[in-house]
């Protein structure tokens, strides 16, 4: 006799490993930018970034941060970020070109 549920099981499993492979990891979501500093607010652990195409964008970072460089403005650096729910822009490694 077989068991009639076992193609059921499969095919959930199937979907639901279909389902993680899109949602893809956290570090895959993460989105990288390169410009200028134009300004570091340590007490509220954010600051500017002037972009390539003249626009500016606003970061923040975590004790999960990791830096590469001292953080001025001025400083040419890269950025490598998540979106968070609430829709900022968090840090989650940056670092400063030697210049």
């Amino acid at each position: 006799m077989r068991a009639s549920w076992l193609p059921g099981v499969a095919l959930g499993l199937a979907a639901a490993c279909a389902a993680a492979v899109a949602a893809g990891t956290p570090a895959d979501r993460s989105l990288t930018v390169s410009g200028t500093v134009s300004r570091v607010q340590s007490s509220e652990r954010s600051f500017s970034v002037t972009l390539s195409d003249g626009s500016e964008a606003r970061f923040v970072w975590s004790s999960d941060t990791r830096f590469s460089g001292v953080l001025s403005p001025g400083a040419r650096v890269t950025i490598r970020y998540d979106v968070s729910a609430d829709g900022r822009n968090v840090a989650q490694q940056i670092s400063v070109a030697r210049g």
